[in-house]
C-alpha cells in the first residue's frame, strides 16, 4: 500500500480501461461500456423514429373525422386536402365546423365563417387567397341535398368548393 501514490487512489478510472478484455485492471472482465453503447444507440434510434412520426403527422394538416357509417365517394383525380371550412352532411343533418346548422340558416352561418376568415387573413391580398370549403358527405347522399349545400356556399361567397373523396 505504501508504493501506491495518492494520485492513483483518487484518480477516476477510465471506462475503456476497465472494460478492456486484453489487459483488465481488476482481473475480471467488465462489459459496462458495451451496455452503455447499446443503450445510447437505442435511444438515438427511438429519437429518430419519434421525430419522423411527428413530422409525418404534422405535415398532413387536419384529418377529417368520418363517422363509421359514412362511406366517402371515390374519384379518379384527387388533391391533398388543405385546412379550410368543412361542411359535413350526416344522417340528414348539416354541420359547419362540427356545429349543427339548420338548412335555412346555412347561408347565414357560412357568411359568418367567411367574415371571420377575412378578419384573420387581412394581410393577404384577395388575389393570393380566397376562402375554400370542403363538403364531406356519404356517397349515398341525394343530389338535392348536395346541390342545396353547393348553392348555399356560392351564395355565401365561397368560390373554391371541394368534396372529400377517396382516391380510386
Amino acid at each position: 500500500m505504501l508504493d501506491q501514490s495518492i494520485i492513483e487512489e483518487s484518480s477516476l478510472r477510465s471506462p475503456l480501461a476497465e472494460a478492456s478484455t486484453l489487459k483488465p485492471k481488476d482481473g475480471g472482465r467488465k462489459r459496462l461500456i458495451v451496455v452503455t453503447l447499446m443503450l445510447t444507440s437505442l435511444v438515438d434510434a427511438f429519437s429518430i423514429l419519434v421525430v419522423y412520426l411527428l413530422m409525418s403527422f404534422a405535415s398532413n394538416g387536419e384529418i377529417l373525422y368520418i363517422n363509421k357509417d359514412t362511406e366517402l365517394p371515390t374519384a379518379q383525380q384527387t388533391d391533398v386536402l388543405e385546412r379550410n371550412t368543412i361542411v359535413k352532411i350526416e344522417e340528414g343533418k348539416l354541420f359547419v365546423e362540427n356545429e349543427e346548422v339548420q338548412q335555412k340558416g346555412l347561408v347565414a352561418k357560412l357568411l359568418e365563417v367567411r367574415k371571420s376568415w377575412a378578419q384573420t387573413h387581412k394581410e393577404e391580398t384577395a388575389q393570393d387567397s380566397e376562402p375554400a370549403l370542403t363538403i364531406q358527405a356519404d356517397r349515398r347522399t341525394k343530389y338535392e341535398v348536395l346541390n342545396s349545400v353547393v348553392l348555399a356556399s356560392s351564395h355565401a361567397g365561397f368560390s373554391d368548393i371541394h368534396f372529400a373523396v377517396l382516391q380510386k
